[in-house]
């Protein structure tokens, strides 16, 4: 996808206000009268019927988006979505309502690959490159064990240098084309970022899943077009085993597919003292909602 057609797709995506992960809506909310639809087909990349939400490898979207590979909440019956399968090419209709989007109708063709776990879920990830490991993650209320990673400058942050006031964390990568995963994460710590200067304590810590490509100079310019200050946010990369060893302490997982990093959204705070204070899966939270637990955390 060029830059302009990217363009194109996160000012549509962000005029929804949808947030990717975000729960999907009940059963028994209907469509308004002004809800629009689309047919949208692609491969099915994960799946998970408990949330009743896919993550769908799709072609172009006409009138509304590019090809690419998001999660989508899903309105269907339980016994459709215990029928497909990882690998399965789909069909469906995507309904855009308001700041709600869903889909529904869905049709499935199996794969013959389907009924096996994805590649990278059975198989060591290619050559040079690392994935984080499951069930790793730290325990509310327990330490982070410490890291060093380098920041735009060349220069290595360890997180016990920030002891003493509350920090932070969450994950992205540069090049991350879904307007609401990243690029919503960044304007939101953005917005966070101006909180803590007028209230004058806290850092913010960005740290890549894609380490490979966001090399210091490239997050130097994102920090830049970000508005970061280096002093309060930091972007931070490092040798990939070294990421992926930071991300699994925070219980974030993600893996390349298809020129792309499939990778849990999330944001943790971490207390003065090295501490996981709380942490926030997917998109729901807001900036409020941060600086709150930066301030409780602050506050002992």
């Amino acid at each position: 996808m060029n830059l302009r057609a990217r363009a194109a797709v996160l000012a549509i995506l962000l005029g929804l206000f949808g947030a990717a992960c975000r729960k999907a809506e009940a059963p028994g909310a209907g469509a308004g009268s002004t809800a629009r639809r689309y047919p949208i087909s692609g491969v099915l990349r994960a799946l998970d019927a408990g949330k009743s939400e896919v993550t769908l490898e799709h072609g172009p979207v006409e009138g509304l988006m590019g090809g690419m590979t998001m999660p989508f909440p899903v309105r269907a019956d339980p016994a459709v979505l215990s029928r497909l399968r990882v690998g399965d090419r789909i069909a469906a209709t995507l309904v855009v309502d308001g700041d709600r989007f869903w889909l529904e109708g869905i049709a499935g063709e199996p794969s013959p690959l389907s009924s096996s776990p994805p590649a990278s879920a059975t198989s060591p990830p290619p050559a040079g490159v690392a994935t984080p490991r499951p069930n790793r993650g730290v325990a509310l209320g327990d330490s982070i064990p410490d890291f060093s990673l380098t920041d735009p400058s060349g220069h290595a942050v360890r997180l016990s240098q920030l002891r003493g006031q509350p920090v932070a964390v969450t994950f992205l990568y540069t090049r991350c084309p879904v307007a609401t995963a990243c690029p919503l994460t960044t304007a939101r710590f953005s917005r966070l970022q101006a909180l803590l200067i007028e209230k004058g304590f806290g850092v913010l810590l960005t740290i890549t899943v894609d380490p490979e490509h966001d090399t210091p100079p490239i997050l130097a310019e994102y920090a830049r077009k970000a508005g970061a200050d280096p002093r309060r946010w930091k972007f931070l990369t490092g040798e990939p085993h070294a990421v992926a060893d930071v991300a699994e302490r925070f219980g974030v997982l993600y893996y390349p597919d298809h020129g792309q990093v499939v990778h849990t959204q999330a944001v943790a705070v971490v207390d003065p003292q090295g501490k996981l204070a709380n942490i926030y899966y997917g998109q729901d939270w807001e900036p409020e909602h941060i600086l709150r637990d930066m301030e409780k955390a602050r506050k002992g």
